[in-house]
């Protein structure tokens, strides 16, 4: 999320925060980031679309990487290479610090480690849990880690 949040700040997009099709969640058209987070309008200026009138858009083409161009149907099964393609060629964009002329950039593979620290930040600063998952949250923390130092917890 925060390498894609950075290259739409700079490129002047809007980050479309599309995560149906979730294995944490049982429907596949539902959008689980609203399931998790607190809605958002925009993360430092960018401008965000993260609820579920994600079903309604149509994303305009061309779109970068190239395989998204292929009729839907040919789009049901990517193998493991062709995520891992689509990994380093959208690290490579990201990192020419140039736009692409695609309409829309299609940023659907692990980019874990693509940004800087700074961007991570933005995005720890800007979204957070839906109070039911926060209070679950301060439970755990309340009853495991309570009066003790804590480096990192990944609940």
């Amino acid at each position: 999320l925060a390498a894609a949040w950075r290259y739409a700040q700079r490129t002047g997009r809007t980050l479309a925060i599309d995560w149906r099709g979730s294995c944490y969640l049982d429907q596949p058209f539902a959008n689980a980031f609203p399931v998790f987070f607190e809605p958002i309008q925009h993360i430092a200026g960018v401008p965000v679309v993260c609820d579920d009138q994600i079903n309604q858009l149509s994303f305009p083409g061309p779109f970068f990487p190239p395989w998204w161009n292929k009729p839907p149907i040919e789009c049901v099964y990517r193998p493991d290479e062709q995520i891992f393609r689509e990994r380093d060629e959208l690290s490579e964009l990201f990192q020419t610090e140039e736009d692409s002329a695609a309409n829309t950039v299609v940023c659907d593979a692990c980019l874990m480690w693509r940004c800087d620290q700074d961007a991570e930040r933005q995005i720890f600063r800007s979204i957070k849990p839906r109070s039911e998952i926060q209070a679950r949250i301060d439970a755990i923390h309340q009853e495991h880690f309570k009066g003790h130092s804590i480096i990192g917890v990944h609940v």
